[in-house]
């Protein structure tokens, strides 16, 4: 297989026998100046037809931290016995990645759904807890605990994706209709396959599947909320009108921890798009 471009040290964009671009990842692939020759011995995983997108993560994030979140994949999918997508850990590593970020910048978040997450699903929130050890093992970067809990809803979401369709247009109406409110009052024409997008979108399927106990707050966020909000008065009016809108939709005002959620992520919308 012959490698055309080096994304990083592991990742390469290659060229097989067939003539077809494949994503290849193993140790060590992309270090030498393409193009140039690659045994498929030293391949462990290849992509074929891979999102622009993804290829774009792959030379966003530190090789460590996709090293960590492919190691935490193998674990889960062999101690939950499933066989997660191949492109499943894409999105966790995503994750991982924003939460190192955050704590290098020192914003520490609380997830709201930790204690419901484990009292239904003791096992993931095990997997949890395993996950953000071993990055501390591999990586010396202690996240909080919130993160038990936040890995362990990207392992639950993995084995639920199959959802009746008329659920599944209430919630592309529901997301569709914020992401319009945001895009309206920002003045930004928001990327559906930026991984932005997908972590927005990911965080309002969890909010409308909880809609019946939004009101739950946590006193850290609500002040962390406060100080969010004065501090980008220009997302006042668009919180206030997803405020609104949710309010008629789910028949439930939405908690300032809940809300502090949605100005993070708009905040980076606002941020990708130069404001």
């Amino acid at each position: 297989m012959k490698v055309i471009k080096n994304i990083n040290n592991n990742v390469a964009i290659c060229v097989d026998d067939n003539g077809h671009e494949v994503v290849a990842m193993g140790k060590g692939i992309g270090f030498s100046k393409p193009p140039y020759e690659v045994d498929l011995s030293k391949i462990d995983r290849t992509y074929y037809s891979l999102d622009s997108h993804y290829v774009t993560l792959l030379s966003e994030i530190p090789e460590e931290v996709i090293d960590v979140t492919l190691e935490i994949v193998e674990k889960g999918s062999d101690y939950l016995g499933v066989n997660l997508s191949r492109t499943f850990w894409f999105s966790l590593c995503d994750h991982i990645n924003f939460a190192i970020e955050n704590v290098k910048n020192g914003l520490v978040i609380s997830n709201p759904m930790t204690n419901e997450i484990k009292h239904l699903y003791e096992k993931e929130m095990l997997l949890g807890k395993w996950a953000i050890n071993h990055i501390e093992k591999r990586l010396s970067i202690q996240l909080p605990l919130s993160e038990v809990s936040g890995i362990a809803l990207h392992f639950i979401n993995a084995e639920q994706m199959t959802t009746i369709g008329t659920q599944k247009d209430e919630i592309t109406h529901f997301i569709d209709d914020i992401t319009e409110i945001v895009e309206s009052e920002m003045n930004i024409i928001i990327d559906r396959n930026d991984f932005n997008y997908s972590r927005f979108v990911t965080h309002l399927k969890y909010l409308l599947k909880r809609s019946t106990r939004l009101n739950e707050t946590n006193s850290e966020n609500v002040k962390l909320y406060d100080e969010v909000y004065e501090k980008f008065p220009e997302l006042r009016k668009t919180i206030e009108k997803i405020k609104l809108y949710i309010l008629a939709e789910l028949n439930i005002e939405p908690s300032k921890e809940e809300l502090l959620y949605l100005v993070i992520h708009i905040n980076r919308f606002c941020t990708r798009a130069g404001l």
